[in-house]
């Protein structure tokens, strides 16, 4: 039943039904070395849990460039465990980054993470509706509009930037846009290489 549900699933035409992406299946023993190791790395649980889309996602694509996937992947390290943003934050950001980017691939995979890690259902209403965030936390409320300022309109006006500022300090703010800047070019990969969901998962972005 899973198979056929699968061969049944519509697809866009160019969409490839094993990376279920634009790019063409990997064969591991075509790859380098480096590669290699990367493609298992993304193909097995590890620990603290697997990645979180396996090949059928960003790693699947980094996985093609083995050098710049690593710094990706360090970088990536860095900004969500050394920077010491909190969790249910960090979260905020990306579903904020998610959203401005429309990157439904993005705010499908982040939202359950972003329940699980304590983030309030009012926050991640206002975020997916784009509605106002008065009333929520000021520093939710912060990272809301930055995102949509600095993604949605391409401008920071100097209110929002000030108020980010008193809240976060200068050397959290840089970790905090660096974080949004990372998920926003993952944003944007995926939509070039049109990413769909995988089999059985819901859209959850309206």
């Amino acid at each position: 039943m899973g198979d056929q549900a699968k061969e049944g699933r519509a697809l866009p035409a160019d969409v490839n039904r094993e990376t279920l992406s634009r790019l063409s299946p990997l064969s591991r023993d075509a790859l380098s070395d480096e590669a290699r190791a990367a493609f298992d790395a993304l193909s097995r649980p590890r620990a603290g849990g697997k990645a979180l889309a396996g090949l059928q996602g960003p790693g699947g694509i980094w996985v093609r460039m083995p050098k710049f996937g690593k710094l990706m992947g360090e970088a990536n390290r860095y900004l969500r465990r050394d920077t010491g943003l909190s969790p249910a934050l960090i979260e905020v950001a990306i579903l904020a980054t998610a959203r401005e980017m429309n990157s439904q691939f993005e705010w499908t995979m982040h939202e359950p993470v972003a329940r699980n890690e304590g983030v309030p259902a009012a926050v991640i209403d206002a975020i997916k509706h784009r509605t106002p965030v008065a009333g929520l936390p000021q520093t939710e409320a912060s990272v809301i509009e930055l995102a949509r300022e600095a993604i949605g309109r391409r401008k920071v006006t100097s209110e929002t930037y000030a108020g980010a500022l008193a809240l976060f300090g200068e050397a959290e703010l840089l970790n905090l846009v660096a974080l949004m800047a990372s998920y926003a070019m993952t944003a944007m990969v995926l939509t070039v290489f049109d990413q769909q969901l995988h089999d059985g998962q819901t859209p959850l972005l309206p």
